[in-house]
């Protein structure tokens, strides 16, 4: 691994070294997120169960496509958020390895006489980030495909996803790889340059996508940070743990919060306050933050539509760095409409 990346300082919040950015924007830039693990459920209601504890349709995931999914307390707040996947054997969940424990501790417990069991299959998978200009082509050459990703592709086992471009990343792809199978995928990818995950991590954050890490967790309620227009909730689906809260959230129009994307000349970490100027109570939450190109933190934030553009807001505390907000990659719409 290059040596001139930092290590992330906690979950939820990278910093990485110049170069690593530098090379990133280039493209293409190849980076193993090693940071995520993977629950595998097993057995003939898995399905069944997942689709009753998750906000998006796991019944009907086609075995070819990469779902965005969320799972939550009573209270509709995120315990976490999924990339899931299925084959003949199972369907997958890789969620941040920090706090898989605990999530997978969570939902063995409203197993009861279903037929499926939760491993910690984090040994058998790995997770590829391979970004920048010259990616997709790159990618097609080396898995030999006729045309180039443009959703998502099983190719044998592993799974490719080409995700939202981001304003500075036009080509930005997760590689969902068979641990026995990972040499032969680097092999394949050498031509791209290697970077720390950290790098991946910031384009997440540059096409406005989130993650739920320990810092972050049953903060947010899913439109707090735009999961239903990523598509993550599907709201025909039924029932599930907080979903009464999502669904009175969606058609009662008292959804007041919402997700944005800014920048800082300092620094801030995954969890940290948001404040308006002059209120000492805080406003909001930074959802992730990481190093951006020509320094300080690209970061997302949570906090009351109102608040934005109304209010100079800071990070970390009253007198903290001032967030430059941004336009969002994408447009907030109502999925129900």
């Amino acid at each position: 691994m290059p040596n001139d990346l930092a290590a992330a300082t906690a979950a939820g919040t990278w910093n990485a070294g110049v170069a690593a950015l530098e090379r990133a924007l280039a493209g293409p830039a190849l980076a193993v997120l090693e940071e995520f693990g993977v629950i595998a459920a097993h057995g003939a209601d898995a399905a069944s169960f997942l689709h009753a504890q998750l906000t998006n349709d796991v019944a009907n995931l086609a075995p070819d496509a990469v779902q965005l999914n969320g799972y939550c307390n009573a209270k509709g707040r995120l315990l976490a958020v999924f990339t899931n996947w299925r084959d003949a054997d199972a369907i997958y969940l890789q969620l941040p390895r920090e706090i898989l424990p605990a999530v997978r501790k969570r939902l063995s417990l409203f197993v009861l006489r279903a037929k499926v069991t939760l491993a910690d299959a984090s040994d058998e998978w790995t997770a590829l980030g391979l970004i920048g200009r010259g990616a997709a082509r790159l990618l097609q050459e080396a898995i030999g495909l006729p045309r180039p990703v443009d959703a998502s592709v099983a190719v044998g086992e592993a799974r490719i996803v080409r995700l939202r471009p981001s304003p500075r990343i036009d080509e930005r792809f997760l590689l969902l790889v068979p641990a026995p199978e990972l040499t032969e995928w680097l092999a394949r990818l050498q031509a791209a340059q290697r970077v720390d995950g950290s790098a991946w991590w910031w384009s997440q954050i540059d096409a406005g996508i989130p993650d739920v890490f320990a810092a972050t967790q049953e903060r947010f309620v899913p439109q707090m940070i735009n999961l239903e227009v990523l598509g993550g909730v599907n709201f025909r689906k039924g029932c599930y743990p907080g979903q009464e809260v999502v669904a009175r959230s969606q058609y009662l129009g008292k959804l007041r919060r919402r997700m944005g994307i800014a920048h800082i000349e300092g620094s801030a970490a995954a969890g940290a306050d948001v404040y308006a100027d002059g209120e000492a109570q805080p406003v909001g939450a930074v959802v992730m933050a990481a190093t951006a190109p020509g320094g300080g933190m690209d970061l997302l934030f949570e906090c009351p539509v109102e608040r934005v553009g109304a209010s100079v807001l800071r990070a970390g505390g009253p007198d903290g760095a001032v967030l430059d907000v941004r336009p969002l990659p994408y447009e907030l719409f109502d999925p129900t409409a």
